[in-house]
């Protein structure tokens, strides 16, 4: 009968079930798919059917709950904020066996260590609670709002060599993770690659950090060589792009592993907080202008600066209009209020589908009360967005901010090319617009009820100088709105496309990489392969080898999802 609770699916291993629950606590074993929806369910793509959500709270619960689920054969689905642009931590289509994902919210814990210069991050921790930790030693993470908007986990950003904002800072990645691994016996074993002594065996280990007690630091030489300086390699104007997914060069271990491992916690740099920032906004009508502007500031400033963001009029107008509501948010209440807000929500949508008030019903609601109220941007600000088809919000800090208003001033002597020193006011309103772009996009194509979203994510080669992408006819026809934004200086580009009904986001989407690649450009770039995109035979055998019973996260980059890898 229609409300009626529904058992769990009966595929669960005997016995499984049971163990779970006096694992972690019978409250954090889900279940009915309606109540697990927002753990199956992908913010951008992806779903599909589990036998059980299970939400341990310590890392010793999340090991203990790995070890039953391998003993028992079943797949495992590791998932911190379920933040994945590509769908790559919820299930997707049909597997083999029994589907269990573990997701790692509960498990917080941020632990500063060598006076602030590094921090040891757990399973569930984000990128938030990481800048909170590090900001009053003076110190700031790799990433900074962007994907923390909405509550990106740090390990999600090392498993994905996931990009960002900062420009000096390349993709996320560390050498040095505390893992779990599933090897060819099909048994679960633990690596320690923090290099510190935290004791012997696996539940000595995690017990450790679940205290937060960091133990003694050991040698680094088993590490390797770290990847090439990032503001060096971005200033080579090579005919490659400066970062992509498939960089052989960061898939090591837990960086780049897209959940074949289960990753208990990263030991990451910190980067010293500059004593002061300012920020600008540059607008042209010309392609040109700003192609000559970014070759301008890679040769001539020293250091570079720290943000650059590029804003078509095209993101602007659509975050204006559907991203209202993440901009408000990101004003009142900050990037920490994000996770929980977007929790809510989808805890809304799977009331509003039960009671019979259809799909989206939290964004439906949203949507019509962040209508209300003026413009999100100041004056000055809105001014340029509306003049300008294409913006750059660029940031330098101490000694480079002289440099960059000096090159700035010489640069737009051209006409038609105009910039703007902004305040904090103004420059918080002009980038929360910027970050909203992504979720305007998610809102435009749930409004929109029968559209599919193709979101894509490209990397340009560093001395392209047609930058910009017009979509021939075929494809053209098939928009119905679009946001493109992006990372500018490291020629790292999001073209999400707001389908038409009736047109496929996979034959939109290989049109696409055709243009792409004809460019000499990469799919993806830092959004990682998920299940939208064939992942290279290197990173395909990269997976293999860390997951050889192809138990844990498998069809990632479109591999098999069969029991040890058979096709």
């Amino acid at each position: 009968m229609p409300g009626m609770e529904r058992k769990l699916p009966d595929e669960l291993p005997d016995g499984l079930l049971a163990e779970l629950k006096t694992i972690v606590g019978r409250r954090y074993v889900l279940g009915h798919r309606a109540r697990s929806s927002r753990f199956n369910t992908g913010y951008r793509v992806g779903g599909g059917d589990l036998a059980a959500v299970v939400r341990p709270g310590t890392l010793v619960e999340l090991w203990r709950a790995a070890k039953a689920c391998t003993a028992r054969g079943t797949i495992l689905i590791v998932q911190a904020a379920n933040t994945s642009l590509t769908g790559g931590s919820t299930p997707f289509g049909e597997y083999d066996r029994p589907v269990v994902l573990i997701s790692t919210t509960r498990i917080e814990g941020v632990i500063p260590i060598s006076g602030g210069h590094e921090a040891i991050c757990l399973a569930g921790s984000t990128l938030t609670q990481l800048e909170k930790a590090i900001r009053p030693l003076g110190r700031m993470p790799h990433s900074v709002i962007g994907s923390s908007c909405i509550g990106a986990s740090v390990v999600g950003g090392i498993c994905n060599n996931s990009g960002g904002a900062l420009v000096r800072r390349g993709p996320a990645y560390t050498a040095q993770s505390l893992y779990a691994r599933i090897d060819a016996q099909g048994e679960l074993e633990l690596v320690n690659r923090l290099g510190r002594d935290l004791g012997n065996s696996p539940e000595e280990i995690l017990s450790a950090l679940d205290s937060g007690d960091t133990g003694q630091d050991t040698s680094r030489a088993e590490f390797g060589d770290p990847p090439p300086d990032y503001a060096e390699h971005l200033r080579e104007p090579a005919a490659t792009p400066a970062r992509y997914n498939a960089d052989a060069q960061r898939l090591q271990e837990a960086s780049g592993c897209a959940g074949k491992l289960i990753v208990f916690a990263v030991r990451v740099p910190t980067f010293p907080a500059p004593k002061q920032e300012r920020s600008f906004i540059v607008g042209s009508n010309s392609r040109d202008h700003l192609a000559v502007l970014r070759r301008a500031m890679l040769d001539g400033l020293h250091p570079l600066p720290s943000v650059c963001e590029y804003m078509h009029r095209s993101a602007s107008d659509l975050a204006a209009s559907h991203g209202r509501d993440i901009c408000m948010t990101l004003s009142l209440f900050g990037p920490s209020a994000m996770p929980r807000l977007l929790e809510v929500q989808k805890r809304v949508d799977t009331a509003g589908r039960r009671i019979g008030l259809g799909e989206h019903l939290a964004g439906r609601v949203s949507q019509k009360i962040s209508q209300a109220g003026g413009h999100l941007l100041p004056r000055p600000i809105r001014r340029f967005v509306d003049a300008f088809e294409h913006v750059l919000l660029v940031t330098a800090d101490d000694d480079g901010i002289e440099r960059l208003r000096d090159l700035l001033e010489t640069a737009c002597r051209n006409p038609g090319m105009e910039f703007l020193a902004m305040t904090e006011d103004e420059a918080g309103a002009a980038f929360r617009l910027r970050f909203a772009s992504a979720g305007a996009t998610v809102r435009l194509r749930d409004m929109a009820g029968n559209s599919e979203l193709a979101a894509l994510d490209i990397a340009l080669p560093r001395n392209a100088l047609d930058w910009f992408l017009d979509l021939p006819p075929e494809l053209e026809r098939q928009v119905l709105d679009r946001a493109i934004y992006g990372h500018f200086l490291c020629y790292v580009f999001h073209l999400d496309y707001v389908l038409k009904p009736g047109f496929a986001r996979e034959d939109f989407e290989r049109g696409m990489k055709e243009l792409v690649e004809e460019r000499g450009g990469r799919m993806p770039a830092e959004h990682n392969f998920g299940h939208l995109y064939k992942a290279p035979d290197h990173v395909a055998q990269f997976y293999r080898k860390l997951d050889p019973t192809n138990s844990l996260n498998p069809g990632i980059g479109r591999t098999s999802r069969k029991k040890a890898w058979a096709q």
